[in-house]
């Protein structure tokens, strides 16, 4: 039996070390300021990383501008039809028609609907008052920006220093080699 199927590479070494590395960002400075949960932070560092920096800007803005999407819609539905469960369906499929209807819509226009979900069940489900669901639905809002700002500035960083300066140091130890020094 082969077992090829699992190879374990430096760029899957990589990859790992970057997620590892920002989830260790966001949780450390988002406990710094006071923040008790952090999850969507984390889970946020993990679906908008990527190994390849055209994908990780694509990852990361579409990340974004579904959260906007959802964190917008989840909140207007809420102010405007309650706290309930026809709020929340509404929300979705808004969310769903608004995300979808982008021409070449990205893979990951599920984010905006699950956005909506993430705001509003919660606040159905816990019986929240409307101050402190909007209140609980800006911070979670809050830490998938940033958990995917995150993610994005330090792919951008990781990338530019492997092309930069490992590169470049390997370059010249290459010249050295070549050239018998």
């Amino acid at each position: 039996m082969n077992m090829r199927f699992l190879i374990l590479t430096n760029k899957s070494l990589l990859y790992a070390f970057r997620i590892v590395i920002g989830c260790l960002i966001v949780w450390w400075s988002l406990n710094a300021v006071g923040d008790a949960k952090k999850i969507f932070a984390v889970i946020s560092v993990i679906v908008v990383s990527e190994p390849d920096p055209d994908l990780l800007r694509k990852s990361a803005v579409s990340r974004i501008i579904n959260t906007l999407i959802g964190c917008a819609l989840g909140l207007l539905s809420m102010s405007v039809l309650g706290i309930n469960l026809w709020s929340l369906m509404i929300a979705i499929t808004i969310s769903v028609l608004i995300s979808t209807s982008f021409k070449n819509y990205p893979t990951s226009w599920k984010l905006a609907p699950a956005t909506v979900a993430i705001l509003i069940v919660p606040a159905i489900t816990e019986h929240e008052p409307y101050s402190l669901a909007m209140q609980v639905a800006l911070v979670r809002t809050g830490e998938v920006l940033y958990g995917s700002l995150v993610a994005f500035l330090l792919g951008l960083f990781l990338t530019f220093w492997r092309k930069n300066l490992i590169n470049r140091y390997l370059g010249e130890e290459e010249k050295k080699v070549e050239e018998g020094v």
